[in-house]
């Protein structure tokens, strides 16, 4: 008798993905927005590029993932959140319901839990980010983020790849706040759909593919959000009205820091600001990362 072997099909899922609601970032004393993606665009690039499953995890909202998932089609979307908990950024997947950030990390996952969801650390060892580091030890976490598509430095994933823990599902994402870093980062699972990757992680089932984020992607996103900051300060100081939730906040601030706004923004893209400060973010990341790199190698618990 003939035995005929079937392989299990394997689909890709980006599971950290950033959209216009992620609302604003800051660095130093410069606020800026995280992303200018609106999600049903993110969705269009994730077909694109071929993704069986895209889970969108704006920081703190589940806003635009709603959004997304009404867009989805034949792709899957899958409703999630970065939460800024006290200890750390962890990824929510598979949630319903918002989860406010700044509560402890232990009860941040145990409110993801409760709703079914699955707990990821996200960039656990980022030296730009707030990570949960060496807490991932002690949590009831899920999954770990071991690829991140966005750090760029020489030792934030391989830390993760290092020192994570095997009782936890591995996971790749492109953390992408532009359309262009969608899908650079994935998680590999069993199967094609939302619901198998649910199950795979859970099963420990998953690994992680893609390419980091190309620096030359970096800067095309700064000098994305440089050009659709200027368009919303422009409308704004002409008094226009729009519901969209960037130009929203940008409405409420004072003219003074709309012309500021305005100024920097104008000079980011005319000189040639985007190359200096992505070369130069570069150099200082990769000294960031190899100081927490040498600081975790002396760790005993981590070894």
């Amino acid at each position: 008798m003939e035995i005929i072997y079937q392989e299990k099909q394997q689909g890709r899922a980006d599971v950290h993905v950033h959209t216009r609601y992620s609302g604003f970032g800051s660095y130093s004393f410069i606020s800026f927005p995280e992303s200018v993606t609106d999600p049903a665009r993110a969705v269009e690039a994730a077909r694109r590029k071929k993704l069986d499953v895209l889970c969108v995890t704006d920081h703190n909202t589940i806003e635009g993932a709603v959004i997304a998932k009404k867009c989805a089609g034949d792709i899957d979307v899958v409703i999630g959140e970065e939460i800024s908990s006290a200890d750390g950024e962890i990824l929510a997947l598979f949630i319903q319901e918002e989860i406010k950030p700044l509560l402890g990390a232990p009860d941040t996952i145990d409110r993801i839990h409760e709703q079914g969801g699955i707990a990821v650390a996200a960039h656990p060892f980022s030296p730009q980010c707030p990570s949960l580091g060496k807490k991932i030890f002690n949590l009831k976490l899920d999954g770990v983020e071991v690829f991140n598509a966005c750090h760029r430095d020489a030792y934030s994933n391989l830390m993760a790849q290092t020192f994570s823990p095997g009782k936890l599902a591995w996971l790749g994402s492109s953390d992408a706040h532009s359309l262009n870093m969608i899908g650079n980062g994935h998680t590999i699972f069993e199967g094609k759909t939302s619901e198998e990757l649910y199950k795979s992680i859970l099963k420990r089932k998953t690994f992680f593919g893609g390419n980091k984020t190309p620096l030359s992607e970096c800067m095309s996103w700064s000098r994305e959000i440089a050009s659709e900051s200027i368009k919303m300060i422009y409308n704004s100081l002409k008094e226009e009205k729009s519901q969209d939730i960037l130009y929203s906040e940008i409405y409420k601030t004072t003219k003074k820091t709309k012309a500021l706004g305005l100024i920097g923004a104008a000079l980011y893209i005319g000189l040639p600001l985007s190359y200096f400060c992505g070369v130069a973010g570069e150099i200082i990341l990769n000294v960031k990362s190899k100081r927490k790199w040498n600081e975790s190698m002396g760790y005993p618990g981590l070894m």
